[in-house]
């Protein structure tokens, strides 16, 4: 969800509220407290009856982690909402469809999905800190600082500056005064790669050194079964909707900490 689907800011921010962890429950309260202003207030903004100054758009936009471009777009969807007269919003209009229109010029230009070249896979795919390390800048608002990837994965600092140099030179990563944050999402390698057994195998090393030290909220499994082929076609349909539902799910999840499924299914521990 981007906010230039929505023409209309507030219901961007119910869909922005719906989306989040227990449907948003205390989200306004949140928002309050960042605007410095009471709940009362950002209640009779959502209902229509009040609207945010510019001020608080532009606060809200930091709140919110938007981008240069999506700040511009919010508040110009706020202004319009604030227009005294046709002929202002009629204006506002047009340049809310310029933005709008540049903008989806831009994502479709930019690729959440990056081929690596060989030299690129070779060291992404040689240990799972790194792709550890890309997943875990998505989990703060405001990226995350050297110090953060050393306390997370227990790695001395210049080996942190050295994963983090490679993963913003190969466009994983967006370094900005110090902190890091998830350029491109995913990576793709071709189906019967080396760099992609090399992936597997890194994956479930790390899940055999962390059963050793599970968590009580953590589940691992293995099981062996003696089975019919027609049940085994059945239970592969089985897993691989599940597979489809937990892609929907971590799509949609807001990004707090890292985890690991193999069908193991586990935090990321620090060595």
């Amino acid at each position: 969800m981007t906010i230039f689907e929505f023409n209309d800011y507030r219901t961007y921010l119910r869909q922005y509220i719906r989306h989040l962890p227990r449907k948003g429950r205390g989200e306004l309260s949140k928002i309050a407290q960042h605007l410095r202003v009471n709940t009362t207030l950002i209640s009779q903004i959502m209902s229509g009856l009040r609207e945010f100054n510019p001020e608080q758009a532009l606060l809200l936009s930091e709140y919110l982690a938007h981008s240069e471009v999506e700040t511009e777009y919010f508040s110009l969807l706020i202004q319009r909402e604030r227009a005294g007269t046709v002929e202002l919003r009629r204006h506002l209009d047009k340049k809310i469809v310029l933005l709008k229109n540049e903008a989806l010029k831009l994502s479709k230009r930019i690729s959440h999905e990056k081929k690596l070249t060989d030299q690129e896979r070779a060291v992404f795919y040689s240990s799972w800190i790194y792709s550890a390390v890309h997943l875990f800048t998505s989990t703060r608002e405001k990226g995350v600082t050297l110090d953060d990837i050393v306390a997370r994965f227990g790695i001395k600092k210049n080996v942190a500056a050295e994963i983090v140099r490679f993963l913003v030179s190969a466009g994983l990563c967006i370094e900005r005064s110090g902190t890091y944050t998830m350029g491109v999402q995913s990576t793709f390698v071709e189906r019967g790669s080396p760099y992609v057994l090399k992936h597997y195998s890194n994956w479930r090393i790390n899940a055999i050194r962390r059963s050793e030290t599970l968590l009580d909220g953590e589940l691992m499994y293995s099981g062996q079964f003696s089975i019919s082929r027609s049940d085994f076609e059945k239970l592969r349909e089985e897993i691989t909707d599940f597979l489809n539902r937990a892609n929907q799910l971590v799509k949609d999840s807001k990004a707090e900490d890292i985890a690991n499924l193999n069908i193991d299914w586990f935090w990321i521990e620090p060595n």
